[in-house]
């Protein structure tokens, strides 16, 4: 696991650039300062422990992108997007909460390693599989890279274990995703 966390970290750092609106491209986004990055940061992860989409997506950008690295996902792009999809993993997972084992952050972006705490309670679809759970919770090891603009998310990319997923749930099928 460990050497699978080290490859996806430096793979995500060296590849994932942020897709980033048109506005941002050709004006420089104003940095956050530290305090206030660690500011913005802390509501984020109080708005993800509420489990309310519409406080998580209070702090993305109109024109934000998400993006869940997972087998046939596709990003979701603009806030309206962006929420229904973290609505459909709080759905997915009523439960949710997570456990952050480390944070790095940079000028205007944040690193953020974590757990996610499992428990879904029906089969649920993430990227191109339906996963049927076994009934016991586990933790999915995440990823989070995250970019701030105006102390608002600008861009998110999520990477994570789904071997843990099939591992604990009862089977998971490969499904046709529509793009």
């Amino acid at each position: 696991m460990d050497l699978l966390k080290s490859l996806t970290l430096a793979l995500a750092l060296c590849l994932a650039a942020p897709a980033l609106p048109a506005a941002a491209q050709t004006q420089p986004p104003a940095v956050l300062a530290q305090a206030e990055l660690t500011q913005t940061v802390q509501r984020y992860a109080d708005a993800w422990a509420s489990r309310d989409a519409d406080k998580i997506a209070a702090l993305h950008s109109a024109d934000c992108v998400f993006h869940l690295f997972v087998e046939g996902s596709q990003a979701a792009s603009g806030k309206g997007a962006v929420q229904a999809q973290f609505q459909k993993i709080l759905s997915d997972n009523p439960g949710y909460a997570s456990t952050v084992r480390s944070i790095n952050s940079g000028h205007g972006s944040v690193v953020i390693e974590y757990d996610i705490n499992m428990d879904p309670p029906t089969a649920f679809t993430l990227g191109s599989f339906r996963y049927v759970p076994n009934g016991r919770p586990y933790s999915v090891p995440a990823i989070d890279m995250i970019w701030f603009s105006d102390g608002l998310m600008t861009a998110k990319h999520t990477y994570l274990d789904t071997g843990v997923v099939r591992e604990n749930s009862h089977s998971a099928e490969k499904i046709e995703v529509a793009e």
